[in-house]
């Protein structure tokens, strides 16, 4: 029985310093600087699926892919590696 009431007395200390801890943090130090205005969270709605923009930018991407595998071809031919 007095073991209980020791686990009770502990167990209650425990978490009554936890939640002090927990609200002692929820200040703000005027120190830290605002966050900024106007950074909003992307949404599905913010993306549509081809659009002319959407078809603009995988046609400059196919455009560098291509361009970076003939690169890389021309690198492959430069290259002469002995696996011997």
């Amino acid at each position: 029985m007095r073991a209980l009431l020791v686990m009770l007395a502990l167990a209650s200390a425990i978490v009554s310093t936890n939640a002090l801890a927990q609200d002692a943090g929820t200040t703000i130090p005027p120190t830290v600087p605002p966050a900024p205005v106007g950074h909003a969270q992307p949404t599905a709605r913010s993306f549509t699926p081809n659009s002319t923009a959407d078809e603009n930018e995988q046609h400059r991407l196919s455009a560098f892919d291509a361009e970076q595998r003939k690169l890389d071809e021309m690198l492959d031919k430069k290259l002469n590696i002995c696996r011997c």
